[in-house]
């Protein structure tokens, strides 16, 4: 074999796996596209939810004993992540129905049902945000784990990503 040969050879080979790279890092680019897109629907979300809890507060406040029963769940604390954020805004939601079926005045007020039925609402737009962003993160993080991926990961820093879910567990569970 000649020079000549080995050279297309070589060209070829390097074409491949340059092929390779880039539609395998154009793979992971996407995943963590729509991880963006769903995160950042959740944040919104999260948000939401608080002012939603901060203002059924201030009703159980007004329709109670004006105790202040939810005020460690709605200050804002930027040193907690996402995560964080919705475990302990779903431990706020699940103490709001306990008391309103220990306040009678509460289910009977068409304020307090209106934000209730808002806080449902934002919780369902939540947990579909929370399964599209957890589908893509465990693929992604197969991708990661898979040849020839986990090369183009290493190369581009990509790593495997935390589900969204109330017990912070990694996809590894699911496998």
């Amino acid at each position: 074999m000649g020079y000549f040969e080995v050279i297309v050879i070589m060209i070829l080979i390097i074409s491949v796996l340059l092929l390779i790279y880039f539609i395998g890092i154009s793979k992971l680019k996407d995943l963590k596209m729509k991880m963006d897109k769903s995160e950042s629907i959740i944040i919104d979300n999260l948000n939401k939810k608080q002012d939603i809890i901060a203002s059924i507060n201030n009703n159980i406040k007004k329709l109670t004993d004006k105790k202040d029963y939810l005020k460690d769940y709605i200050k804002n604390d930027d040193k907690i992540t996402n995560i964080e954020k919705d475990f302990k805004l779903d431990e706020a939601s699940k103490l709001i129905d306990d008391l309103s079926r220990d306040f009678i005045k509460l289910s009977k007020d068409k304020d307090f049902d209106k934000k209730m039925q808002e806080l449902r609402e934002v919780n369902e737009k939540l947990v579909a945000s929370k399964i599209m962003y957890n589908d893509n993160a465990i693929l992604n993080n197969k991708l990661i784990k898979t040849f020839p991926y986990n090369i183009i990961a290493k190369l581009t820093n990509y790593n495997v990503i935390t589900l969204y879910s109330n017990n912070n567990k990694t996809d590894d569970d699911n496998f």
